[in-house]
C-alpha cells in the first residue's frame, strides 16, 4: 500500500488527471489506518510470543530502539516455545471458548452492557436482536446530535451572524461520541456477521470492502469538488455511487440474517461450517 500510494502521487505530480490524486490519498489513508489499527494487535500479538518462549513481556519496549531495538525484538520471537509457557495457551483455548458460548443477553441493560464490555472483543458472536437494539440506539443518538447541531447552527446565525462556542461545543461532543464508539461499533459488526454464519474471511472481505468503498468514494466525491472536475467523471462518480449501495445492502442484507443462516454443509473460505 506504501509502494501504491507512492506510485499514485507521482503519477499526480506530472498532473495527469485528478483521479490519480484520489487513488494516492487513498492508499496513504488505508495505509495510516492499517498502520494504526494494527498496533494494539501486533503489540498482542508479540507479548503472547513472548510469553510463549518464557520470556519477559517488557521486551516489547525494546521497539522503541530503532532499527537495533526491532531486529533484537525479532530475533528473540524466533525462540522455541518453552514448557513452562503452556498455561497461557490453556487460558487462551477456555477464553476462546467461553466467549463463542455466551448466552444471548434478554434484557436491554445487558444488551448495552455487553456493547461496552466487549469494547475491543472481536472473538464470539452476536445475535441479531442484540445487535439492531445497539444500532437503533446509536443511529437515534446520531440523528439527535445532527439535529441540535443544526438548531444551534440556525439560532448562533441569526443571533450573532456566525457560528458561536454552542455549535462548536456540540460538534466536539459529536466527534468524541463518534471516536467513542468506533470500536464497539466495529466488533459488534464482526461478531454480528460471524453469527449470521461467516467465516472470518468472509467477514472481513465484506466488511473491509465496504468500508474501502465507502471511503474511497468520499475522497473521490470531495476531490471532485474542490477541482471543479465533477462534470468530466460523472460516469465515475455514480458507478463509484452504485457501488457503494450495492456493498452496504449486501452488508445490512447479511446482518438482518438469523443465526447460522450463511452456514453451509460443506467446508468454505467463506461460510462456516454446520456443526
Amino acid at each position: 500500500m506504501f509502494k501504491a500510494y507512492h506510485f499514485f502521487n507521482l503519477l499526480d505530480f506530472y498532473q495527469l488527471t485528478t483521479l490519480w490524486q484520489t487513488f494516492a490519498s487513498f492508499f496513504q489513508l488505508i495505509f495510516n489506518l492499517y498502520f494504526f489499527g494494527s498496533l494494539l494487535s501486533f503489540i498482542a500479538l508479540t507479548v503472547r510470543r513472548l510469553n510463549d518462549a518464557d520470556l519477559p513481556w517488557g521486551l516489547i519496549f525494546l521497539n522503541f530502539i530503532l532499527g537495533l531495538g526491532t531486529l533484537v525484538l525479532l530475533i528473540l520471537n524466533l525462540f522455541p516455545s518453552s514448557p513452562r509457557a503452556l498455561k497461557f495457551k490453556e487460558y487462551e483455548i477456555n477464553s476462546s471458548q467461553e466467549f463463542n458460548n455466551l448466552p444471548e443477553t434478554k434484557t436491554l441493560s445487558g444488551i448495552f452492557k455487553d456493547y461496552f464490555k466487549n469494547y475491543f472483543e472481536f472473538r464470539g458472536r452476536t445475535t441479531r436482536r442484540n445487535f439492531w437494539w445497539v444500532q437503533l440506539f446509536w443511529g437515534l443518538t446520531v440523528i439527535l446530535f445532527l439535529f441540535l447541531i443544526y438548531l444551534f447552527n440556525q439560532f448562533e446565525q441569526i443571533m450573532f451572524g456566525y457560528n458561536f462556542i454552542g455549535s462548536m461545543v456540540l460538534r466536539l461532543f459529536f466527534f468524541l461520541f463518534i471516536l467513542g464508539t468506533f470500536f464497539p461499533q466495529l466488533t459488534i459488526h464482526v461478531r454480528r456477521l460471524r453469527d449470521a454464519g461467516l467465516s472470518n474471511l468472509g467477514l472481513s472481505l465484506l466488511l473491509g470492502g465496504t468500508s474501502g468503498i465507502l471511503i474511497f468514494y468520499q475522497m473521490f466525491t470531495k476531490t471532485l469538488k474542490i477541482t471543479y472536475t465533477t462534470v468530466h467523471y460523472q460516469l465515475v462518480q455514480y458507478l463509484l455511487f452504485l457501488l457503494v449501495m450495492i456493498a452496504v445492502l449486501s452488508l445490512i442484507l447479511v446482518e438482518v440474517m438469523a443465526t447460522g443462516e450463511l452456514k453451509t454443509n460443506k467446508k468454505n473460505s467463506l461460510f462456516e461450517k454446520i456443526d
